[in-house]
């Protein structure tokens, strides 16, 4: 298992918010991918100066991870992905599982995981200036505000 990451960005020179969240949006493209029993074929990179990063990202044994559905970085450096623990767009039950992933950039390792209960499905994730973690869900037409350690703090919209 591995994730395609771009250098440039991993880089000290690059690694800035902007910068490292650049190279991870790239990546988000074939991250599902990434994170399957296969490693990502040569023609599921896009073109650039690309690599297989093995071991990144670092999921317990017996966690479903994916389908990944957007990436986020944190004023800590902290990669948070949103993912749908194994669930399809149409579900109609809240994901009992964690659905938000905190990584660390450099190893991969997860540092923390949280959003059990509230998301159907947890479509995409934003990180403000203020480190609020602000996630979208699809199936409920709903935003939700977060601290960055996962307390909801506010609710956009109505639950359908």
């Amino acid at each position: 298992m591995g994730l395609l990451c771009d250098e440039t960005a991993a880089s000290g020179a690059h690694r800035g918010r902007r910068g490292l969240a650049a190279g991870l949006a790239l990546a988000a493209g074939v991250f599902s991918g990434a994170c399957t029993s296969r490693p990502p074929l040569s023609d599921d990179a896009p073109a650039g100066p690309y690599e297989v990063v093995d071991g990144w990202p670092r999921v317990p044994e017996g966690m479903v991870f994916g389908p990944a559905l957007d990436v986020a970085v944190d004023g800590r450096g902290r990669v948070l992905v949103s993912h749908a623990a194994g669930r399809t767009s149409g579900n109609d039950a809240l994901i009992g599982e964690p659905t938000i992933l905190v990584f660390d950039p450099g190893t991969g390792e997860l540092l923390d995981a949280w959003g059990e209960g509230l998301f159907i499905y947890p479509h995409g994730i934003e990180v403000d200036r203020n480190d609020f973690v602000w996630v979208t869900d699809s199936e409920q037409n709903r935003v939700f505000k977060l601290t960055a350690e996962g307390q909801v703090v506010m609710t956009l919209g109505e639950a359908p």
